[in-house]
């Protein structure tokens, strides 16, 4: 989505940079080594096009039902998309780079997590806390199918498990399988052998102290990441903002999307700049900092790096 893209392209970039680990963070010049060629080549030839294809066969949904049709966007914000999705990746490797050089391995591995974050983040609630309902939409599913409406998804479809199951066999969906099965593979490629260069790259002394990676592994726990790290913490945060919402008088998203209710707009932003900083520091105490939870289970990752 147009949306969450640039905090996906994001994800990528650091998640490449943090795999690549001490060759990069001791390079003099880390953006003309081969790391770094190699994340710009995977960014414009895998990543990109992803995208681009989501936008041009499914524009409403890759916009979180924001357009109508791709005729009806502005091609400035079309040229935008396919730019931030090479820039933005850009952008993650050079701060993983950054914080490598600086000694913070697991905050490299922080760093891509909070890519994925960001984007679960907004695919969970987004803007107006409708995010999931957007998200399970797929106008393409049917010829002539109507524009999203609040609850058009979950509402219409008997809930958010029953919506899930019809998405899963949509044409938005079947787009996603086939991004899937362009991009993932030349990733893993990338991230388990810079991976396996950084791990060699140790003084033969401090290598017998470290298990040697292995792809499974790797790619194991970086899913894992993605999905109990970066989703979980987005899906706490949602909760707490929303909880937050609740305290300072917004009524239900979908009821007020529908205009029953009444917006209590500065409520709702100001549950935003409340909440998040919340559950950000709740995460950060429980789980997320040095010697907690996500540092152990991520130790594979960073201890190579």
């Amino acid at each position: 989505m147009v949306q969450v893209d640039v905090f996906w392209g994001y994800g990528w970039g650091a998640s490449l940079a943090a795999a690549a680990g001490r060759p990069l963070a001791r390079a003099e010049q880390p953006l003309s080594t081969r790391y770094f060629v190699s994340a710009l080549i995977f960014l414009s030839l895998f990543w990109a096009p992803t995208g681009m294809l989501l936008l041009l066969r499914h524009p409403s949904w890759e916009t979180m039902q924001a357009a109508a049709s791709l005729s009806s966007m502005s091609e400035w914000l079309i040229l935008g998309f396919g730019i931030t999705n090479i820039t933005q990746g850009m952008l993650g490797f050079w701060v993983g780079q950054r914080l490598l050089a600086s000694g913070g391995r697991y905050l490299a591995q922080l760093n891509w997590i909070a890519g994925y974050f960001g984007m679960f983040f907004i695919l969970l609630y987004g803007w107006d806390g409708l995010g999931y309902d957007r998200f399970l939409y797929d106008r393409d599913l049917l010829p002539g199918s109507p524009a999203w409406t609040p609850g058009a998804a979950t509402v219409a479809g008997g809930g958010v498990g029953p919506a899930l199951w019809h998405f899963l066999g949509s044409g938005v969906a079947q787009t996603l399988y086939i991004d899937g099965l362009y991009l993932l593979p030349p990733f893993f490629f990338l991230a388990c052998r810079y991976a396996k260069q950084s791990y060699l790259s140790l003084p033969a002394s401090e290598r017998t102290a470290v298990p040697a990676p292995k792809n499974p592994s790797l790619i194991l726990r970086y899913l894992g990441g993605v999905f109990l790290v970066g989703f979980g913490g987005a899906a706490f945060c949602a909760a707490v903002v929303r909880g937050v919402a609740y305290l300072l008088g917004v009524g239900d998203h979908i009821e007020r999307g529908l205009g029953h209710l009444p917006a209590q707009t500065t409520q709702h932003i100001l549950s935003y700049f409340l909440g998040l900083p919340l559950g950000l520091s709740l995460l950060w105490f429980t789980l997320l900092r040095p010697g907690r939870l996500v540092q152990r289970y991520l130790r594979p990752l960073w201890q190579v790096a």
